[in-house]
């Protein structure tokens, strides 16, 4: 695993803890700096080295680890939830959606990798697209199904954490249980719709990149 600070976006720092081969998977260490209130999303592996960077945050910074927020449930994003549950004491939370996924996580896992998966047992699930707070700070839910059947994005403002809906220059995949290539398209569009230009957009994979980057990208692929 390699970790790494993205930067500061106004009252949040991002910390992006990159998980080890085959996945290098992006987790996201999202710290409201005013209260110390973390949220880690998509703990996808290297479970030991994702708690300690959180524990060394709240060592030398104060404040806590508050939840675990999935953006969706296959088992690169899912794989280090229950350590992580456990070792921090938080609870996982995920679209309604998305529960099927998360039930079939360990199966798909031990179909990619021969081996199975333990997934989360803090699971709480919602509907629709809540306002959640970090810290007291607004961070709006973006309903994007089609990779998956409840996915979705997180926007902070500044940037938005978009899992497998869109990498830079690219999609999500469509062909695993659950997943549509129509849905993905329209959340795609309906995605770039809600965002400012200059917001930073990081996916499950890979670098990110900028709102308005996407959004020319896109022009020339819908």
């Amino acid at each position: 695993m390699t970790i790494h600070a993205a930067g500061d976006f106004g009252e949040f720092s991002l910390t992006i803890a990159v998980s080890s081969p085959p996945w290098y998977q992006n987790c996201y260490i999202v710290r409201h700096k005013p209260s110390g209130e973390i949220a880690i999303i998509d703990p996808g592996g290297d479970a030991e080295q994702i708690i300690a960077e959180v524990k060394s945050q709240q060592d030398t910074l104060g404040g806590k680890a508050v939840d675990i927020w999935l953006t969706h449930g296959h088992p690169d994003h899912i794989g280090a939830a229950r350590a992580v549950e456990q070792a921090l004491g938080v609870r996982t939370i995920a679209h309604a959606q998305e529960k099927p996924v998360i039930e079939r996580a360990s199966d798909l896992n031990r179909a990619f990798t021969g081996e199975g998966q333990d997934g989360p047992t803090q699971l709480h699930l919602f509907e629709d697209e809540p306002e959640f707070t970090l810290g007291g700070a607004l961070v709006k839910t973006i309903f994007t199904p089609g990779h998956t059947p409840g996915g979705v994005c997180f926007d902070f403002g500044g940037f938005v954490i978009t899992g497998d809906t869109l990498f830079r220059q690219g999609v999500g995949r469509t062909d695993l249980p659950g997943g549509s290539e129509a849905q993905l398209w329209d959340s795609i569009t309906r995605l770039l719709s809600k965002l400012p230009d200059e917001a930073r957009l990081y996916s499950g994979h890979g670098p990110d990149w900028s709102v308005a980057e996407a959004r020319r990208w896109w022009r020339m692929m819908a």
